[in-house]
């Protein structure tokens, strides 16, 4: 990433690259100047160039040279381009794209799962792209009871459609689902379903866009599928996935049928997100109908809504 990259995250574009020590850096995609486009440009040493009339900028975004002005130091007050937080983690770069916190030091960082984080754990990547509103997307991979109609290729087509609960906690940014499983016999699970407390299937969202499955397969043998969802604008979702396991993890075999399964369930899910109107969630609950069953996606769009309330409100 020496060379500058463009991504889009809730309608503005940002730059990333890294700088000589390989710290990533990121910030507002146009120069202040005559709003070229920087990913365009060029990285020596911590600054980016810009190609249009090589003005430069440090990590900051400050501007620290103008190479048309006879002084280094003859720089517009106003030259500044924005900037803003990113990590590497997890082999991953994250943005945070809210304002920089005033005497803030420690950067912000994800809080991720332990299984993308271990060394007891193999991961393979993968990223799909949903024409679909970012809430929707999210509250697809907290419903359960869509399951055998969306997918009975891997639930089963005989099966009993009543959902048990489904059994769930919340915390202020933590939704925990204990499903019960439709079919005694699925691809991703063990012959017969474990429901000891420490060893059952369960699904985890992190607020407010992380979310994992884990699914036990005897004798402390775990799989997981990790997704992360980025709104690149607001019909557009970005999701940045892995399937991971904690055995045989030196087995292509293992990793390629994960990975295909994996994506065969989420493009049927795919199909019927996009086919949603209105494409984005009313937040008042009243305008939908509502369910037992619906509880976890009823309360992250009811989380949903109280921070985006809390964030208009700074």
């Amino acid at each position: 990433m020496t060379k500058p990259i463009k991504v889009t995250v809730h309608g503005q574009e940002y730059v990333l690259y890294r700088d000589e020590k390989g710290m990533v850096c990121a910030g507002d995609a146009y120069c202040p100047h005559r709003g070229c486009d920087l990913s365009l440009g060029t990285v020596e040493g911590s600054e980016l160039i810009c190609p249009f009339h090589g003005w430069r900028f440090d990590r900051a975004g400050r501007c620290t040279r103008v190479p048309a002005n006879r002084s280094i130091g003859d720089v517009p007050k106003n030259a500044a381009r924005a900037t803003c937080e990113a990590c590497e983690k997890a082999e991953w770069v994250w943005l945070y794209t809210a304002p920089k916190r005033e005497g803030a030091n420690a950067l912000m960082e994800p809080d991720l799962f332990p299984e993308l984080c271990s060394d007891n754990w193999t991961r393979t990547p993968f990223q799909a792209t949903w024409h679909a509103h970012f809430v929707r997307v999210v509250e697809s991979v907290l419903d359960v009871s869509h399951l055998p109609f969306v997918h009975p290729q891997t639930t089963g087509a005989d099966v009993n459609k009543e959902v048990d609960g489904p059994a769930f906690a919340v915390t202020r940014d933590r939704i925990l689902i204990h499903p019960k499983p439709f079919a005694s016999v699925h691809p991703m699970e063990p012959a017969e379903a474990v429901e000891t407390e420490d060893e059952r299937t369960e699904i985890e969202l992190r607020a407010p866009n992380l979310w994992i499955i884990r699914t036990p397969m005897g004798d402390g043998n775990a799989m997981c599928t990790f997704l992360t969802f980025t709104p690149r604008d607001a019909q557009t979702t970005e999701i940045f996935g892995a399937v991971a396991r904690n055995f045989d993890r030196d087995s292509p075999l293992l990793d390629e049928f994960h990975l295909s399964h994996t994506r065969f369930v989420m493009e049927q899910d795919q199909a019927i997100i996009e086919s949603i109107r209105p494409v984005a969630p009313p937040f008042d609950l009243h305008r939908e109908a509502h369910v037992r069953s619906d509880g976890p996606t009823i309360r992250y769009r009811a989380m949903m809504r109280t921070w985006l309330e809390e964030e208009s409100l700074r």
